[in-house]
């Protein structure tokens, strides 16, 4: 009950603060008009159809943060730009900027309290792309930046039907944008501020005639917290795009981040006088190449890519490992009746990885702390269906895949779910949907639980949603859930088997406002109940309030009320509830040139999310942005 009232007095000074504060909401959406209703069809996305559909027309609960409200947030780290704006998603963080890896590293991801340690049942993807590195099966949090993104789509909840493993939890989708533009068009982004913090960029689109290109360079850098926690990391992201006609187009791009960063603060949680520095330095890259058809009733892709990852630490023993991944992704959406749509894929890919040294040792023979170069080759069909009814007034949506890989036994994983539209305005949808993850080599191989006999672990997620859609002054979304994972792998007489299970059920709520033409407004609200114990990185209550107000015609207020309630840390530390404050002034001097403040934790709470690290209080930045 203490925990309660402290955790509701904090709801009730954030909501009295946020009162005098703005931050900045950007939604769009669709109507689709027959002879008896009207129906917004909300966001169009393609994350949970592979085609371009609008969100209200999926059984399958999608949520959008869209370029604008990214650049609202001032942060160029994508994963902390969106944490907190999607209902039920979580990311850990422990230091002004930079996430690392390893011991004491953050960037995990929960969905619906569904993630995993490292983060490896909430799949990351760019385009469509599933991406995470081969050991550990994780995604490297670091790699992913805000400036060439065009917005991000979460699906919460499974979606393991069309992108198989790893997607057992949920999906972001991050949508890289694309040369709209006729001739050529540079932004330059600069800003500069607490801990000596500097984080850049150059952007830069080409359109000519059918050729478009997008190639955008980042660099960021602080000293961090304390003293050695310094990071600073360096980006490039290339686009290239040729269309050769309306039906088909070829696109290819080629993204590389290195990092390198500073940790004293973990040598410290297990020896107090230890004077170590962990040492960390990253490189990942990835490419792709892909060909798009667009014929009237049909509409598909082929994407080859390859994606590789040279990681080193010093802890202060030397590890060096190595991974890559080459896969292949086809599908074509087709119409194959009257109202019914389907989509027919196939995926390939196969993944490596070794590790050649570790602790200062080189890799030998039965060695468990080191490995040589494993790799896991998966092939899966997949198929789904949707139908429309009664003139889009219900549609029903089915799907299944066949999950084969060379390690593991064939699974079937189905999906299945119903939208309907029974008034104007109104929309209540319902899905069932299995989700999957394969081991990793880390469980398999690497340290003494090792244990080569694992099997996939497994949930089904059961959910429904009711929303209305008053007018563009007031619309909202309510999610219930029941998620049940089974086959878990726990570590149990040191060894990891599948034993453990858990059920995750909870609320969602969004909403959304623009009560005048220069206001707008979002928030969002979810509640978590898990059976699981001391589980981390998953907070019980978390909501989100943020308003846009164009203040003056060259003067934009950009503020966000983020609020936690009892998040589990670890043992030692008291469950976390805490408020956090931020805001974004923007000024536009001219055209092409923008002056930027941002402000975060204004009122410089104290909290930690990753044991042994206390996050960031008021910490403020100064930049601009150049159109040329």
């Amino acid at each position: 009950m203490k925990e309660n009232r402290h955790y509701l007095q904090r709801l009730i000074q954030g909501a009295i603060l946020c009162t005098a504060s703005f931050a900045a909401v950007h939604t769009s959406a669709q109507t689709v008009v027959d002879t008896t209703r009207t129906y917004r069809i909300g966001e169009v996305v393609v994350t949970g159809s592979n085609n371009a559909t609008g969100r209200n027309l999926l059984p399958y609960t999608v949520s959008t943060v869209g370029s604008p409200q990214l650049e609202a947030t001032g942060n160029t780290q994508l994963l902390s730009a969106i944490s907190g704006r999607v209902p039920s998603l979580f990311v850990s963080e422990r230091n002004i900027f930079g996430f690392g890896v390893s011991n004491g590293g953050a960037g995990g991801i929960k969905i619906r309290g569904v993630g995993g340690s490292p983060t490896n049942a909430v799949l990351m993807m760019v385009d469509g792309q599933p991406q995470f590195a081969g050991i550990y099966s994780h995604h490297v949090a670091d790699f992913y930046e805000t400036e060439y993104v065009d917005r991000v789509e979460v699906l919460r909840g499974p979606g393991s039907v069309l992108y198989g493993s790893n997607a057992m939890g949920g999906v972001i989708n991050v949508i890289t944008k694309n040369a709209e533009k006729d001739g050529v068009h540079t932004t330059l982004t600069s800003q500069y501020g607490s801990y000596n913090t500097w984080r850049s960029s150059i952007t830069n689109t080409v359109r000519s005639g059918k050729f478009s290109s997008l190639v955008s360079l980042g660099y960021d850098r602080t000293d961090g917290l304390e003293e050695n926690f310094d990071f600073k990391q360096a980006n490039v992201y290339a686009k290239l795009g040729y269309d050769f006609s309306d039906a088909w187009k070829l696109r290819a791009d080629y993204s590389l981040m290195n990092f390198i960063g500073n940790d004293p603060v973990y040598p410290k949680l297990s020896d107090p006088e230890s004077t170590d520095i962990y040492h960390q330095n990253i490189t990942r890259g990835e490419a792709s190449l892909s060909l798009n058809n667009y014929y009237g009733n049909t509409n598909g892709n082929v994407r080859v890519y390859y994606s590789y990852g040279n990681h080193y630490i010093d802890d202060p023993r030397h590890f060096h490992s190595l991974d890559d991944r080459f896969g292949i992704l086809a599908y074509q959406n087709i119409r194959p009746w009257k109202d019914a749509a389907a989509t027919v894929g196939f995926d390939f890919n196969t993944y490596t990885g070794k590790i050649p040294m570790s602790g200062g040792n080189a890799h030998t023979e039965g060695s468990m702390t080191t490995i040589s170069r494993k790799s896991i080759t998966e092939y899966s069909p997949y198929v789904t269906l949707s139908q429309d009814l009664f003139g889009g007034v219900l549609i029903l949506n089915a799907g299944l895949r066949m999950a084969n890989s060379d390690r593991f036994d064939t699974q079937w994983i189905p999906q299945g779910g119903f939208v309907i539209h029974p008034a104007e305005g109104w929309m209540v949808k319902a899905s069932v949907a299995k989700g999957y993850r394969n081991p990793s080599f880390r469980e398999m191989y690497l340290y003494r639980p090792a244990n080569q006999d694992l099997e996939p672990e497994d949930m089904m997620n059961y959910e429904i949603t009711v929303g209305k859609t008053f007018s563009r002054y007031f619309g909202m979304d309510v999610t219930g859930y029941y998620s049940k994972g089974s086959n878990l792998i726990q570590t149990v007489d040191m060894k990891n088997v599948n034993t453990g299970s858990f059920i995750n059920k909870g609320i969602e709520v969004t909403a959304n406002s623009r009560p005048l033409d220069n206001l707008s407004v979002r928030a969002t609200y979810s509640y978590l109940y898990t059976s699981l114990d001391n589980l981390t990185g998953a907070p019980k209550n978390q909501y989100f309030l943020g308003i846009g107000w164009q203040a003056l015609p060259k003067f934009h207020v950009d503020a966000e009320l983020r609020g936690i309630g009892g998040l589990y840390v670890s043992g030692d530390v008291e469950h976390q509830d805490y408020v956090l404050l931020n805001m974004k002034l923007t000024y536009k001097v001219v055209r092409a040139l923008e002056l930027f403040a941002v402000l975060d934790n204004i009122t410089n709470t104290g909290y930690v999310i990753n044991r042994g690290y206390e996050m960031p209080g008021f910490t403020a930045m100064g930049g601009f942005k150049l159109h040329f």
